[in-house]
């Protein structure tokens, strides 16, 4: 008998436990939403990038040099200008833990990927490379 009591008793906690964990799993940000608060709301998308905020742009031998901006120094960045529109065509490619923005100047050079991360369930921007020439 006491053995089938702690039988149901180790079948008991093991049930609860993958019960709660299942409620207390967070769903992660959605990216177009995030998006759209990461491109209107500028202390949003300050808290919301990684610093030190390491990027490749071309340097002027047009080859790709590594950067480092830190938090005191950046500059609001607005990805979805629909203005640029006339001039640049943009692609986003999502999967479960990355995200990429490509901008491609149509007739101009701009060539720039701007890749968002997903840590803790909330994205960041990681980086960007920029081949513009």
């Amino acid at each position: 008998m006491k053995k089938y009591l702690l039988i149901f008793f180790v079948f008991t906690m093991s049930l609860s436990s993958s019960i709660y964990a299942q409620k207390n799993k967070i769903a992660s940000e959605d990216f177009n939403d995030f998006f759209k608060k990461f491109n209107s709301d500028s202390k949003f998308q300050v808290s919301r990038v990684l610093f030190p905020l390491k990027y490749q742009m071309n340097n002027d031998d047009f080859e790709l040099a590594d950067y480092t901006i830190s938090k005191d120094k950046y500059k609001v960045l607005k990805l979805n200008n629909k203005a640029d529109e006339k001039y640049l065509k943009r692609i986003i490619s999502i999967n479960k833990q990355k995200a990429t923005l490509q901008q491609r100047g149509l007739d101009n050079g701009i060539y720039i990927d701007y890749i968002f991360e997903l840590k803790d369930n909330k994205w960041f921007l990681k980086t960007w490379i920029d081949q513009s020439t």
